[in-house]
């Protein structure tokens, strides 16, 4: 039979070249072939059918198979949680829900949304210190629910600042009128004349906020090493922490609050705290943002 087949197929070629729109060599075969029997049907289902042809054993999916299969297709190749976070600025709060593996930066882009402050005027903190740019938010260890800070000024509020020093500037300068100013003695100036730290907390002029949450950072003592300050309330305590060490001082041990506004950043003090009754007792923190000078002065003014 298998030649017979064969005879067939040449001979459709050759009506393929007399007749147009011409039948498949198997639907001519086909039509030769008597109608199978009931008995043929069994047959051939138990067997590979006529010629080695194979039988398909294709069969339609269940829809339990499908809807899995729908469900892994809608999966993306990445699942990263989204964060609501709270961001406070001044007296403003926002609440940001964003991508755990998106960077501070982009969050900056969100607040510039919902703020006016353009992404280069906003600097962000939180509990753990400044948030660098390009950390995400989940190498930062951000959860649901953290708080964070911005520190930053629109650039229509930049230019309504005014130059004019502020009641908590006219007397800190009234302390240093009778000698030298600190930003002139040698002590201090060799610390001032090395520049603003590039971790430093933005200084706001004119400006008075509470202390934040979390410690004041990326400022400098005597020594010209990095320096912050956390303020244990709860204990009555103020820890000074370096890189090497952290000195726990009982904040009714600070007898005295120096602070003098430093000359061309004046959004940034010079400030000491005295322990003892000599100045070799102070110690001294520069770099200060202005906005918080008050807060630090009271708290040491209610155990005094």
């Amino acid at each position: 039979m298998f030649g017979l087949k064969k005879a067939f197929n040449e001979l459709s070629k050759a009506v393929s070249a007399i007749l147009p729109g011409r039948m498949e060599a198997d639907s001519i075969w086909n039509s030769f072939l008597p109608a199978p029997t009931e008995e043929d049907t069994k047959t051939y289902a138990g067997t590979n059918g006529y010629d080695g042809m194979v039988e398909s054993t294709n069969q339609l999916p269940s829809e339990e198979t499908l809807a899995h299969s729908q469900i892994e297709a809608n999966l993306p190749s990445s699942c990263s949680p989204s964060l609501s976070l709270k961001v406070t600025h001044n007296k403003k709060a926002y609440d940001v829900i964003i991508s755990a593996d998106k960077t501070v930066r982009d969050l900056k882009e969100m607040l510039t949304i919902l703020s006016g402050i353009p992404v280069d005027k906003q600097k962000i903190m939180w509990s753990r210190g400044p948030c660098p740019d390009y950390s995400t938010l989940d190498a930062l260890g951000a959860k649901t629910g953290s708080k964070m800070m911005m520190v930053g000024s629109s650039n229509q509020e930049v230019t309504q600042i005014q130059t004019k020093p502020n009641e908590a500037t006219l007397k800190a300068m009234d302390q240093v009128k009778a000698g030298d100013k600190l930003g002139e003695q040698n002590l201090h100036r060799k610390i001032i004349e090395k520049g603003i730290p590039s971790d430093c907390m933005p200084g706001i002029l004119n400006d008075r906020e509470p202390l934040p949450p979390h410690p004041l950072s990326g400022m400098v003592n005597k020594q010209g090493q990095q320096v912050r300050l956390t303020f244990k309330l709860e204990a009555d305590q103020i820890w000074i922490s370096t890189k090497e060490r952290t000195t726990k001082v009982a904040i009714g041990n600070i007898r005295k609050v120096v602070n003098e506004p430093i000359v061309g950043h004046e959004e940034y003090h010079v400030v000491g705290l005295q322990t003892g009754t000599t100045e070799a007792s102070i110690y001294w923190f520069y770099w200060v943002p202005c906005q918080y000078v008050d807060a630090i002065r009271e708290v040491f003014a209610s155990f005094n």
